[in-house]
């Protein structure tokens, strides 16, 4: 399962990011990463109650997962996926909304992986990609955890020191880019996958329209009814 979640991270960061990459987007990922392995969870709300492995840490209750759905990604559209920003903003701003999707765990199995795809595809489309060579799953895992508690600070500064550097001018190294490009191609030739190839579509037709839900303030303390 990690084979294929790996060759569809590296898939999706190939192609080119929807104009607005909304949670059907997202959801797409979950489905071409889980579909083929366990169709019945792939791209599906859960609804079971869950928590963080081995902390105790509860998920959103079921009932909630929808509606704070929308109202995540109704954020997320208002500021046009977070781009436009300074890279600190863009890392506080990133750390808040990761930690809300990561407190709605909307899935039962492979929220983590299909989040990381869909943070990596909006963080290089505002500008600010995300230096995955040198991030510790560990390290990670934990500061998204404090964020599901309600504390973003150490998943920002995370994030933080984890983007691509910038030139002064505000441009990315494009050497250090060219490289994550190359090894993406690289893991698809080793998978017998031809990146040069057409994509199958990087929005799922498969997937039901997000349903519209009325936008209601998000409370982390949700997680505890």
């Amino acid at each position: 399962m990690n084979d294929v979640a790996s060759i569809t991270m590296a898939e999706v960061r190939a192609e080119p990011v929807p104009d607005r990459p909304g949670y059907g987007y997202l959801q797409s990922i979950h489905e071409r990463m889980f579909g083929d392995l366990v169709p019945g969870i792939a791209a599906r709300i859960r609804d079971v109650d869950v928590q963080a492995t081995g902390t105790g840490i509860p998920y959103c209750r079921p009932e909630y997962i929808d509606a704070n759905l929308a109202t995540l990604f109704g954020k997320l559209e208002r500021e046009d996926y977070l781009t436009g920003l300074d890279a600190d903003t863009f890392a506080d701003r990133l750390a808040d909304r990761w930690g809300e999707l990561s407190a709605i765990h909307p899935y039962r199995d492979g929220n983590t992986r299909s989040q990381s795809t869909y943070v990596s595809a909006i963080a290089g489309r505002a500008g600010h990609p995300i230096d995955w060579e040198r991030v510790d799953v560990d390290e990670l895992r934990t500061a998204r955890l404090y964020a599901v508690a309600g504390n973003d600070r150490p998943l920002a500064d995370y994030l933080r020191t984890h983007l691509v550097a910038a030139n002064r001018d505000g441009h990315h190294d494009e050497r250090e880019l060219g490289e994550f490009e190359r090894e993406d191609r690289e893991m698809m030739r080793g998978a017998g996958i031809d990146p040069d190839a057409p994509s199958s579509g990087t929005r799922s037709e498969r997937m039901d329209p997000w349903p519209s839900l009325p936008e209601q303030s998000r409370d982390r303390g949700d997680l505890e009814r």
